[in-house]
């Protein structure tokens, strides 16, 4: 994680140093609070999101201090714009997990489930594709939520174990 990390910091602070640091604090802040994960996105998408912060807040400290010029750097940082990229990050990475996920399950459960969350069919709309009967789509869909769960679970123990 530390090499995207360091280019994140890096992009966003554009000194080497500041850079380094805000992924040194980064990682700090995660081994300090590594508990308080809630695994609602990737370990990945929430250190980032940790980068992000202590960039933000190493920009804001360096703005409180007198200016250097650094020269005919005409860069703009445009913060929405970067807000909207991480949120890009988040939703990528969401997707691309349950793509990781679906590919996991059973066939059945999978098309199902593509059907159901993905393209926003109903059970009648299912039924007519599939010809699987209403009943027996209700008990794939439920098996299916409970087995992609399991994935999900034990995919997120593997990432929080690689970082310790």
């Amino acid at each position: 994680y530390k090499d995207v990390a360091y280019s994140i910091a890096f992009r966003l602070l554009r000194n080497r140093d500041d850079a380094e640091d805000a992924v040194q604090n980064s990682f700090i802040r995660v081994f300090k609070y590594i508990m308080k994960f809630r695994r609602d996105s990737q370990f990945s998408t929430w250190l980032y999101r940790i980068v992000y912060n202590e960039c933000m807040r190493i920009m804001k400290e360096n703005a409180r201090q007198p200016f250097e010029d650094i020269g005919d750097d005409d860069t703009v940082i445009d913060y929405p714009v970067i807000d909207d990229a991480l949120e890009k990050l988040v939703v990528h990475d969401r997707r691309r997990m349950i793509r990781e996920t679906l590919d996991k399950l059973n066939p059945r459960e999978s098309l199902v489930l593509t059907l159901f969350y993905l393209e926003d069919k109903t059970i009648k709309d299912i039924h007519i594709i599939t010809q699987f009967s209403k009943s027996n789509i209700k008990v794939m869909l439920h098996r299916a939520r409970k087995n992609l769960y399991t994935i999900l679970e034990r995919k997120l123990a593997l990432e929080t174990e690689q970082v310790s």
